[in-house]
């Protein structure tokens, strides 16, 4: 009988072993991956500060723009018709650079922010041919020398074209193995500025 018990009793235990090893090895793949997914997640973290460094002195630019569009509308509003083009023109880059500031938004508010110098400096070259801005000699130094200097000012794409290179390299980053893994963790791809035509910035300069 007691043969019969521990003949009995010895698959118990194999089965038993086999189950734990099962349970260790579950257990130590589980903790490998969380692991990887941790690391990867900090990792790509970390990679993105130099994107959102990139998009502050983008928001910085943008805002250099949006004050100087307020003080030529400023001036132009006293010899020019509210609903002249090239005032509607500079209102509606204004507007759409004052736009939420939501990350979805950005390409239209930077395609805005590129198309304002043009349309600033075709504002600027009607209002010094204004008669009424010549007999004042306030607004004629306004239109002729501080205005050009805050338009030139911000009409630089360096800030534009450091966001896009930071931006798209995070990117291509993230569909590596390990951006997938990030990705799984919540870590998002960056906005990026493709469709900000090399012409639309050229543009600006």
């Amino acid at each position: 009988m007691s043969e019969n018990t521990s003949s009995a009793e010895k698959p118990l235990v194999k089965e038993k072993k086999t189950l734990d090893y099962r349970i260790a090895l579950a257990i130590m793949i589980v903790m490998i991956v969380c692991a990887l997914l941790n690391g990867a997640s900090k990792a790509w973290k970390k990679n993105r500060s130099s994107v959102d460094a990139a998009y502050v002195v983008l928001e910085e630019n943008l805002q250099q723009r949006v004050e100087t569009a307020y003080n030529l509308l400023t001036v132009a509003g006293r010899y020019l018709a509210s609903d002249d083009s090239l005032i509607a023109a500079v209102k509606s880059d204004l507007k759409t650079m004052e736009s939420a500031g939501a990350s979805a938004d950005m390409e239209t508010r930077v395609k805005a922010g590129y198309s304002f110098p043009t349309d600033a400096q075709s504002l600027l070259k009607a209002l010094s041919g204004n008669q009424a801005v010549q007999n004042d000699s306030r607004d004629k130094m306004y239109v002729e020398l501080m205005l050009p200097q805050a338009v030139e000012q911000c009409s630089g794409t360096a800030a534009m074209e450091s966001y896009r290179s930071a931006s798209q390299s995070y990117n291509d980053g993230l569909r590596s193995f390990s951006g997938f893994l990030a990705r799984l963790t919540g870590v998002s791809f960056a906005p990026t500025l493709e469709t900000v035509s090399s012409s639309q910035s050229a543009a600006a300069e």
